[in-house]
């Protein structure tokens, strides 16, 4: 394990301390909080399965119908509220010693209540890990234009590249509603290309990007060029990079999400 390995997990698990002695001393407020993510919670999953339900079950059956969507949905939704509305009856005997505090009931909500948050954070941790790296990309062209040494990699980008290589936690990928390798890579190499002029951007797509088997190629060149893009990127509003609308529509041709997916 190296060095920065060991600096994460120790950060981690010193979050997870600070995090069980806030909870112990902020219960009342934590118990209106769990309430209202459970009602906030149950509306988002639902409208989350939704619109991205055909394509969850997908990885299930070759034939999703209508109906499939509509159980998970309405069954994820009322899942999530449960764990969060019965997480809020038991939330006093939490990180409590009082005799009589454990239960069945209150040790199966606990577990799913930290399996719950466990989740929400490695997907913070691995979405502003890729805002980070949009941001690193930026940096990095202005190195190579001001010839500077190349910038250190932003730590959550590191966090996040941590948790996916290691073999223990490399499957929360799959859970991941927000992870698109192919998506952060493109909106890298966007800041990157738009942080440059045009005769460096246009060498860095020669060098780079015209050789690798992406359909229309010169499409790149394009995007380095666009004015809307290049606005984003100079006013660092990298997040609104990441969900552009012309870059989701360029990685639908052809096989460029495959080949933008492995790029860098």
């Amino acid at each position: 394990m190296n060095y920065d390995a060991q600096t994460t997990i120790l950060i981690v698990l010193s979050v997870i301390l600070l995090f069980i002695v806030i909870l112990s001393l902020l219960k009342g407020v934590i118990r209106v909080i769990l309430l209202s993510i459970a009602i906030i919670g149950a509306i988002a999953v639902w409208v989350f399965i939704q619109n991205k339900g055909f394509t969850l079950l997908e990885q299930i059956t070759d034939t999703p119908q209508p109906w499939m969507v509509q159980v998970t949905a309405w069954g994820l939704g009322l899942f999530t509220f449960a764990v969060f509305f019965h997480g809020m009856n038991w939330f006093s005997h939490l990180f409590s010693w009082r005799r009589g505090g454990a239960s069945p009931g209150g040790i199966l909500t606990s577990v799913l209540m930290c399996a719950l948050m466990l989740w929400v954070g490695t997907v913070g941790i691995s979405y502003y890990g890729n805002i980070a790296r949009i941001s690193y990309y930026c940096n990095l062209a202005q190195a190579h234009i001001k010839g500077e040494d190349t910038p250190s990699m932003p730590w959550f980008t590191r966090a996040k590249n941590t948790i996916r290589k290691a073999e223990a936690t490399a499957w929360l990928a799959s859970i991941d509603p927000l992870e698109s390798a192919a998506q952060a890579n493109l909106a890298c190499l966007v800041a990157y290309g738009c942080s440059l002029p045009e005769e460096e951007f246009t060498r860095f797509y020669n060098e780079r990007l015209a050789h690798c088997g992406i359909p229309h190629p010169g499409r790149f060149l394009e995007l380095f060029r666009d004015k809307g893009l290049r606005t984003l990127v100079s006013e660092c509003r990298y997040v609104t990079l990441l969900e552009n609308e012309r870059l989701n529509a360029f990685l639908q041709m052809g096989n460029t999400e495959e080949i933008i997916a492995g790029i860098i």
